[in-house]
């Protein structure tokens, strides 16, 4: 918990046994997923110590909650099996545990003033004025839904498992023969020389007949396959539906703006540094020496202390009164103090005076009105969408509940998963509505969803699939000129492919590659490794080829985009762990920690077998209905 506080963990534990956890999820859209059951029966028993089904179920919550802005919020139960997310928090428990054991029976721990001074020097326990402070550190426990007590605890375990996992992983080394064998191997670079013969500088083939029209379309028949349409009927609602005669009285306005006034001033600020000293005499003289002209920090220096940049801020952002009352009590900038507070005393200069602002109503008049619409507008769909999901839940139609709301409902025939007609092109509409397609690709023939929130808050919306018609191979009637087009292209690659093949022939006799190149562009690559990832300066199957190849001059043929490559090797360049130092270090580390993670893996097995584990999946099942 500490670690993640001060941002700035570089444990082996950390990096080891939680590093390929999943770290950002969403509950929203979950729905009945998360509604917790009680249960009496423990979920996991890891030797002596039970977990109870529902602390399960609460860390299963708070993953959930970690990983929901990968998602954008909006996740099924579904997607969550499919995630494994509910395996991965059992296994981080169960790991957790066993760890706990092992640093129990082992005597590991942290001894309270070692604790005492992690927490001190905890940036998110500081205030401003980069101290400890016991206010700051309730508030931030408080806002982690942690007792002290339960902080403390959790901190203990933390580093007695960073302890063992020191104790089994920590320090490893990879002999410098197997790193250097593995390095050279890796980073090894080779060049080459290349032609590429593009499909469409090839002559056009002559115009395909019906037998190999149809060869073509049976051959390759994936390539005319019409996508799944589905016909719907669906009720959707949005703001602009119910916000057209909402108008906002001057005298709500006026009550907007006094409860919001705040909100429209902006406070004076004020750039400030200090010096704290422990004691007044050194504070006056240094504060002396300033106003007499000597350089702040060079005096500060001298003084054998340090300045603290306060940054800009409020009368509100001084934590201490006396320093506020001081710093914003001078006129213009300039030195001020010494201040005595419980933390010593302070001389502080301010550099620069940023002076307050209030605006008036008819300056945010707009604002307020646009606000106060939009929350009445969100009140009346919200509304709105509870009539309907009544009215739908009591088994009335869509067309049924759209007569009694007064509502028009879309009916659409047939359109695919990206939102197209079978005319390929997009359907009116379908694009505003914001997560409405892939929901009704998720219901059954004939099935009606739940009311359902837009993707972007902006509405409601309920949905029945009325049909659905799988992919299906296109006639060649329909598809006979997309057809025609595939095939010349075909014989157009087939044709390119076959001057590439010619060419690499002939180099291979001992021509060279511009000679038989002819009019083409000869072309030198930048040096390339083994493994191309993004990067690459040459494509992925170009470097596989050339690595296959044993010695200079050794030539390989390479399909390539638009076209086939001709490539010679001219270059191998073995790399140096001496001269690549850098590089060298940078991988002997990763395989230090990967061989870490393997020992870790390694010994939290033997732990499972030492005190054994079981998990009752079915309470954990029970805390969630389905």
């Amino acid at each position: 918990m500490l670690d993640s506080l001060r941002k700035s963990s570089q444990s082996w534990f950390i990096k080891i046994l939680f590093g390929l956890l999943i770290l950002s999820f969403g509950v929203w859209g979950i729905g009945d997923v998360v509604r917790e059951r009680a249960e009496t029966k423990p979920a996991i028993t890891v030797g002596k110590q039970t977990i109870p089904a529902a602390e399960v179920a609460e860390q299963f919550r708070r993953d959930t909650e970690r990983l929901s802005a990968m998602f954008g919020g909006k996740l099924t139960s579904d997607q969550i099996k499919q995630l494994g997310l509910m395996q991965r928090t059992v296994k981080q428990m169960v790991n957790r545990t066993l760890l706990d054991q092992a640093a129990g029976d082992l005597g590991l721990g942290a001894d309270q003033e070692t604790l005492r001074r992690m927490i001190a020097n905890t940036p998110a326990f500081q205030n401003e004025l980069k101290v400890f402070d016991k206010n700051v550190y309730e508030r931030v426990l408080a806002r982690a839904g942690l007792t002290e007590r339960r902080f403390l605890a959790m901190e203990k375990s933390d580093i007695a498992r960073e302890q063992i996992t020191q104790m089994v992983a920590g320090g490893l080394q990879v002999p410098a023969v197997q790193a250097e064998a593995l390095f050279r191997h890796r980073q090894e670079t080779r060049v080459a020389d290349a032609v590429i013969y593009r499909a469409d500088k090839t002559p056009a083939p002559a115009k395909p007949t019906d037998a190999q029209i149809a060869q073509f379309h049976h051959d390759h028949s994936a390539l005319f396959m019409s996508p799944e349409m589905r016909g719907f009927s669906a009720l959707i609602v949005r703001a602009s539906d119910v916000s057209a005669d909402i108008k906002i009285p001057d005298s709500d306005v006026e009550k907007a703006y006094q409860v919001r006034q705040a909100e429209f001033q902006t406070p004076e600020t004020r750039a400030i540094q200090q010096v704290l000293f422990p004691d007044a005499d050194k504070a006056k003289a240094f504060a002396e020496a300033v106003k007499q002209g000597q350089d702040f920090a060079a005096a500060a220096k001298a003084a054998g202390s340090d300045v603290s940049d306060l940054g800009k801020v409020d009368r509100n952002g001084l934590p201490l009164p006396a320093l506020a009352d001081a710093a914003f009590a001078t006129t213009a900038p300039g030195v001020v103090g010494p201040v005595e507070s419980p933390l010593g005393w302070h001389v502080l200069r301010v550099s620069q005076i940023q002076a307050g602002k209030s605006r008036s109503l008819a300056e945010v008049k707009d604002q307020i009105v646009h606000d106060l619409a939009k929350d009445e507008a969100t009140n009346r769909l919200y509304a709105l969408s509870t009539k309907i999901e009544d009215s739908v839940g009591s088994g009335a139609s869509i067309e049924e509940a759209a007569s009694n709301l007064g509502l028009k409902p879309m009916k659409v025939a047939a359109v695919d998963e990206r939102g197209n007609g079978p005319d390929g092109k997009p359907i009116a509409d379908l694009a505003s509505i914001p997560g409405f397609i892939g929901k009704t690709f998720q219901l059954g023939q004939g099935t009606t969803s739940e009311v359902t929130t837009l993707d972007d808050n902006a509405g409601y919306f309920v949905v029945r699939v009325d049909s659905v018609a799988p992919p299906a191979l296109k006639p060649i009637e329909m598809v006979k000129d997309q057809i025609v087009t595939a095939w010349t292209q075909d014989q157009r690659e087939q044709a390119a492919r076959q001057q590439a093949e010619a060419a690499a022939e002939r180099v291979r006799k001992g021509e060279t590659l511009a000679a038989v190149a002819g009019s083409l562009k000869v072309e030198t690559t930048p040096a390339f490794l083994r493994a191309s990832g993004e990067k690459s300066p040459v494509p992925p199957l170009l470097a596989a080829e050339m690595f296959k190849q044993s010695k200079i001059g050794d030539v390989a043929v390479v399909a390539v985009q638009g076209g086939t490559m001709v490539a010679r090797l001219t270059a191998i360049q073995a790399a140096d762990p001496k001269v690549q130092s850098q590089q060298f270090d940078k991988m002997r580390d990763q395989i230090g920690e990967t061989m870490a993670n393997d020992l870790m893996e390694q010994y939290v097995a033997a732990l499972i077998k030492d005190y054994g584990v079981q998990v009752n999946e079915a309470a954990i099942a029970a805390q969630f209905p389905k």
